[in-house]
């Protein structure tokens, strides 16, 4: 049930920003890039799933004057050591799943802008995607919260994947 749910959020969002990719090359009237227009897709697609995973269940609010207050948890480690009554199975899987969701990230910016390949700035920018995601999910929805623990796993996964991304590039250049 859920899997079918995100197949038809993924097949709903991504045609739109297929259409906008496609008008935006059109506009710019350049040759096309094969290989780069492919890591484009999977990276549209990637952010799609992205919104899908830390958004569902999707119901929503107006910040401020809704019906749930800001809950933005700033306690490292509170919700992680909290959840499922301490059970380690649960927190390892909420730690890891959280680090994994961010290493495509990690690996496909730098290849996308030559001008993030630093470690400083997918840090910089991992650290932002995810602050937002948690901001959005402190202000907009009903049942998810923020939390500075999601901060933490997303941009060390974003980090991670940065890592993974060099290291391909130094090992692919014979």
């Amino acid at each position: 049930m859920k899997n079918e749910a995100f197949l038809r959020f993924i097949i709903m969002i991504y045609p739109v920003l297929f259409v906008l990719r496609l008008v935006l090359l059109l506009k710019s009237r350049t040759k096309v890039k094969w290989q780069r227009e492919i890591i484009i897709q999977v990276f549209l697609i990637y952010i799609s799933s992205v919104i899908y995973l830390t958004m569902e269940p999707f119901y929503f609010q107006w910040p401020i004057i809704g019906p749930r207050p800001f809950q933005f948890d700033t306690d490292l480690f509170f919700q992680l050591r909290h959840m499922a009554r301490g059970s380690l199975d649960l927190q390892i899987l909420y730690s890891l799943g959280n680090v994994l969701l961010f290493i495509p990230f990690g690996l496909l910016v730098p290849a996308l802008f030559k001008q993030m390949n630093h470690f400083l700035k997918i840090i910089s920018i991992g650290f932002l995607f995810s602050l937002t995601i948690e901001l959005s999910q402190a202000l907009f929805t009903l049942t998810r919260s923020g939390t500075v623990d999601d901060l933490f796993f997303n941009t060390s996964g974003a980090l991670l994947g940065y890592i993974l991304y060099k290291w391909i590039k130094y090992t692919s250049v014979d």
